[in-house]
């Protein structure tokens, strides 16, 4: 009896012309009518997408539906294959083992599955990106295995699904009707195959001595993990049909035997007489047109239309790939970016090695780390570095080694806890080194959470120097100009200096001991300014004027040297004046007119009244 539930009603439903085809490693479905009837309590639930549930446990999705008022007909695909409708947009490529695999295929779908016998590992390109059904048909054909669903969302998979229990299919005895077909299209007799230390294998197939099939060569197979002639004759054996494709289809009268099994083939009729395995099976309720198939090969079903969303990977398209292998006496790991790099670790039990390749620049680095030695090998200028392990200590020390640039880092970190408080440390240096430039770096974060960093970056043509204080002890020599914002300069006595373009601010008196000069080589104004209102300046080369409010020569005398020198006020000419002890010069006072006269050899020239 069939269960039907449609959102939360549940009921069972009688059903007619029930049938089930399973097939290996392809479709479980079921198909029947139902008629309503007061005794069919779970007719009026049934409708497309419904879940219907059997006597073994296993689920289906109605996808076939049909009726009219009093009849329904449905085909259900088992709720496995409703895998189809998600989508795993990761890549999960590597070399990686079988659990690992199905893991990331089933993660979050609800699924779980038992791995009865499936190991090894096997490198897959670009995993991912299709949806679970495709990627778990991937992982059989690369593993060899086989699938088999279990009720309870539950898969197992094994090497070889089914039983040997001597069944035998026997024409009349509960064989009615058999037909078969054999197919040597794509049938190949020999293969040869490469493996590690230069192995070459060929092999040929029992088939060869068929004089109606003889040598058909298969493409040959590479496999640097392989690294044994027996381990790849076992490998190429594998690789080519024991026989050619047969499909034997017999209507028996019962089933027996799951699909999977071992069972002999008897038709004395046909001189056939040889166990194969039952590929799949159409079961009745009575048994009625039952059928089984037999034989090496299996045709695609209809369950193949269920599954046509599929991933197409390119891997040209793809930029990165990746490798994980593990062996009892090594591990590889390797990552390539296509036909650019490839980085690559390889720990065995006495060393480890670690590569890094450019491939566009043909530059690459090697590190081989050893028990008694560190070995470390660049090909780009070719540098070789030699350190042995007695003679090199790191503390606390970290190295990033690639082609085109070496980096290291050191790290210290201190923490101090007293009864008075916390402080706390973080020191780091840090030196980076490539073709054209090279950088160190140290810096420190204190207790209070400042951040001190002083740098020192070097290329082929400048050197920067980047700290709060820079301190040079002993004699400095400039071969060359010093420019830029010099900020603030500290200094004692300076000997010998020129000051160009430059604006000097003195707070305390300047003692010279020679000339001031101003505009010794160039014309134009110049001045000396006392505060903002007074000022003594030079506009050519032989006037000077005195700018300012009051100007006052206190118990002192003027004196001019030209007796024809002008005294101006206000920008007019008082007259000429004249020293008092020229020849010919004279003052006459005349207290009648209270004139002040000037006389000159004698003779008066002018006077000036007085008040």
């Amino acid at each position: 009896m069939l269960i039907v539930s449609n959102g939360t009603q549940v009921e069972p439903i009688l059903e007619t012309n029930y049938e089930k085809i399973e097939e290996l490693n392809g479709a479980l479905r079921i198909s029947f009518n139902s008629f309503l009837h007061e005794k069919n309590p779970g007719h009026p639930l049934l409708d497309f997408e419904t879940i219907i549930e059997d006597e073994d446990g296993h689920e289906y999705v109605v996808k076939d539906f049909g009726g009219d008022t009093i009849s329904k007909k449905a085909t259900a695909v088992h709720l496995y294959f409703s895998l189809a409708d998600e989508f795993k947009y990761d890549i999960y490529s590597g070399t990686r083992t079988f659990d690992d695999f199905m893991s990331f295929v089933l993660v979050g779908t609800g699924w779980t599955f038992i791995n009865e016998d499936v190991g090894g590992h096997q490198l897959l390109q670009n995993f991912g990106e299709a949806n679970p059904i495709v990627l778990i048909e991937k992982l059989c054909a690369a593993f060899n295995c086989e699938r088999q669903i279990l009720p309870g969302k539950v898969l197992r998979f094994t090497k070889k699904i089914g039983a040997d229990n001597d069944i035998q299919f026997r024409y009349r005895h509960n064989i009615e009707t058999l037909s078969y077909s054999v197919n040597t299209a794509n049938l190949k007799t020999q293969i040869r195959g490469y493996g590690a230390e230069g192995i070459d294998i060929t092999y040929t197939s029992p088939l060869a001595d068929s004089p109606r099939i003889g040598i058909r060569v298969a493409d040959p197979i590479h496999d640097e993990k392989i690294e044994s002639a027996e381990e790849m004759t076992t490998r190429l054996a594998g690789e080519l049909p024991p026989a050619p494709e047969t499909s034997i289809k017999v209507k028996v009268t019962t089933v027996d035997g799951d699909v999977g099994d071992m069972v002999w083939l008897i038709h004395e009729d046909l001189a056939l007489e040889y166990q194969t395995r039952i590929l799949s099976k159409k079961t009745k309720r009575d048994y009625s047109n039952s059928e089984v198939e037999i034989g090496n090969t299996q045709a695609k079903s209809i369950v193949d239309a269920l599954l046509n969303q599929h991933a197409t990977i390119n891997a040209n398209d793809k930029r990165y790939r990746s490798k994980f292998e593990q062996t009892n006496d090594r591990i590889d790991l390797e990552v390539e970016e296509i036909d650019a790099s490839i980085a690559a670790i390889h720990i065995r039990a006495d060393s480890i090695t670690q590569s890094v390749t450019d491939l566009n620049n043909n530059l690459s680095s090697r590190i081989t780390q050893t028990a008694t030695e560190i070995r470390s090998e660049i090909t780009a200028q070719v540098t070789t570095i030699n350190n042995n392990i007695q003679s090199v200590r790191n503390d606390v020390s970290a190295v990033t080694q690639t082609a085109s640039q070496i980096q290291s880092t050191v790290t210290s970190q201190q923490t101090q806890i007293s009864g008075l408080g916390t402080r706390m440390s973080n020191a780091e240096s840090n030196i980076t080194q490539n073709a054209y430039q090279i950088q160190s770096k140290v810096s420190v974060t204190d207790f209070t959470g400042n951040n001190v960093v002083s740098m020192i970056n070097q290329s082929a043509t400048t050197i920067d120097i980047q700290a709060s204080k820079i301190n040079l002890i002993g004699a400095v020599n400039f071969l060359s100009d010093i420019t830029g914002q010099l900020g603030t300069i500290y200094a004692g006595t300076i000997n010998g200096v020129q000051i160009n373009s430059a604006k000097i601010r003195i707070s305390d008196d300047i003692d010279v001991g020679n000339n001031i000069r101003l505009g010794a080589n160039s014309y134009g104004s110049k001045s000396i300014r006392f505060n903002s209102s007074a000022n003594i300046y030079s506009t050519n080369a032989s006037n000077l004027s005195i700018s300012a409010e009051t100007f006052s020569v206190p118990d002192g005398d003027v004196m001019l040297g030209n007796p024809y020198s002008n005294i101006y006020l206000n920008g007019n000419v008082i007259g000429d004046v004249a020293k008092g002890h020229t020849p010919g010069i004279g003052i006459a006072y005349s207290a009648a007119s209270n004139y002040l006269y000037v006389r000159i050899n004698g003779a008066n020239v002018g006077y000036i009244k007085l008040n």
